[in-house]
């Protein structure tokens, strides 16, 4: 059992691309450790140079405390589980998972035992006698995943392995995955650009965007307390709504385009740093559970919005609507300023989401009302996306 740290790691390729820059990361013995980040942010890379399969351009991997920059793949003790299965088809499901152990002359015995003792914990011992070809994609990734485990490796790495799977598949894996990983206790780095996987398996989660670590935190910190408005908007299904707002000359209410929302003292006392931005232009993140339907029973402030969509998905419904206070777009998603993106960028596209009860009745063309509770709002710098806090 070994634990992983990233000492200010770079990668760069020999076109000049920065994939990586600078990463610190501590992956604890035993822990589950989610990077997590959109297409092209670089965590691939992260796990193909903890893997050794990427020489890093600067910065020290470290397993416990034995520096490895220079250690062969064959000789980290790591193992590797990917998108893809690639087992071998004229194999045996019991022959894949031990073929790494036979090519290490592991006493048959000894294959046997860990074979089936992979086999147990994956709930895979009816399918050790067939080929792959007979087997469901899910059933296939649980062979994957034996094949890494029989190793009993000190490290654990997992390159988006249920990507190729259906929604109902995915979610049945990630909790075998969990079980899995809490099971046989070693530090495990599962990379996937699915920010639903990162928040349900994660101990911690590193969220990356163009090689930079974001916010590395627990998920309920990281939904909570988004370090800045990429974290703010990628993490959530919904993401959040944030809008570019006035924060009045007082500081005590925030303008969002022509509707108004106060702040109780409690709001600007625990943001203390709101009085630096009196009177000025700022970042409003909203998340779209904190956007019910008005009515009676639950107090609050009025927040109208024009609907265009509605996703009625029986245990709640999604409505999309818009305002006229200027959404804003977190760098990363292709928003432009002057030809380059920008940490922030306000949109004409002002699509807002708003999560609510079925019990409401809400049409595409209505003005809706919902509720605002100003403590569950988020505030951030526009020009440089931090969050205000304190």
């Amino acid at each position: 059992m070994s634990s992983v740290s990233l000492e200010n790691v770079t990668k760069v390729y020999s076109n000049g691309y920065e994939a990586v820059n600078g990463l610190d990361l501590e992956i604890a013995d035993g822990e589950f450790m989610v990077v997590v980040g959109p297409s092209g942010c670089g965590k691939t890379t992260v796990l193909r140079m903890i893997a050794g399969l990427e020489n890093i351009t600067s910065g020290t991997v470290r397993f416990g405390e034995e520096v490895v920059n220079d250690v062969a793949p064959r000789d980290r003790d790591v193992a590797m589980v990917f998108q893809s299965y690639a087992l071998y088809p004229q194999m045996t499901v019991a022959q894949n998972i031990g073929f790494a152990l036979r090519m290490r002359k592991v006493p048959k015995a000894e294959i046997d035992r860990r074979v089936r003792s992979a086999a147990e914990v994956l709930g895979i011992t009816p399918w050790l006698d067939r080929k792959p070809t007979r087997l469901s994609g899910g059933q296939r990734q649980r062979v994957a995943m034996g094949r890494a485990i029989v190793r009993e490796p000190s490290v654990f790495l997992m390159d988006e392995p249920l990507s190729n799977l259906d929604a109902k598949l995915r979610v049945q894996l990630r909790a075998e995955i969990s079980r899995v990983q809490s099971r046989i206790g070693v530090a495990t780095i599962y990379v996937t650009h699915d920010q639903t996987e990162a928040m349900t398996l994660g101990h911690r989660v590193a969220v990356l965007r163009d090689g930079a670590l974001q916010q590395c935190d627990t998920p309920q910190v990281l939904y909570d307390r988004p370090a800045n408005v990429f974290v703010a908007g990628f993490i959530g299904s919904p993401s959040m709504n944030l809008f570019e707002a006035q924060l009045s000359a007082d500081g005590r209410s925030v303008k969002l385009g022509s509707q108004s929302i106060p702040l109780s003292q409690e709001v600007v006392d625990r943001h203390s740093a709101l009085r630096r931005f009196i009177g000025q232009t700022i970042v409003v993140g909203i998340r779209p559970e904190d956007l019910p339907a008005a009515s009676d029973e639950r107090p609050g402030v009025e927040f109208k919005g024009d609907v265009e969509l509605v996703e009625a998905l029986g245990s709640e419904i999604l409505v999309h609507f818009r305002t006229d206070a200027p959404v804003v777009v977190p760098e990363g998603t292709g928003a432009l300023i002057d030809g380059e993106e920008s940490p922030v960028k306000a949109t004409p596209e002002n699509d807002c989401v708003a999560r609510i009860e079925p019990r409401h009745v809400v049409h595409a063309g209505d003005r809706f009302c919902f509720t605002v509770n100003p403590e569950r709002l988020e505030f951030f710098e526009l020009d440089s996306g931090i969050t205000i806090w304190e």
